[in-house]
């Protein structure tokens, strides 16, 4: 399939050629992959049939989903020897 963009915004192409530049790519290598990145990803139509079909966490699994997310960043904390966060 060849993919052919007009009217790109000056400032959206300049913006991707200093991030190919930067990654040492061409422009089309890096929209390639900037391409490939997005399609993998729900639009937000997506994500809200999605949503649509699920019922809402409890309280507990929200709990037991927050537990478990402050024990890993503890253990990512204590791993790197990052100073703890002051409140």
């Amino acid at each position: 399939m060849d993919i052919n963009v007009k009217n790109v915004e000056p400032e959206i192409a300049a913006r991707l050629a200093a991030q190919a530049a930067a990654e040492g790519m061409s422009q089309q290598e890096w929209i390639r992959q900037t391409l490939r990145r997005t399609a993998g990803r729900l639009s937000p139509a997506e994500l809200v049939a999605q949503r649509a079909t699920t019922s809402p966490m409890s309280e507990g699994e929200f709990a037991t989903v927050r537990r478990r997310a402050a024990k890993r960043r503890q253990t990512a904390v204590e791993r790197l020897g990052a100073p703890r966060r002051r409140r």
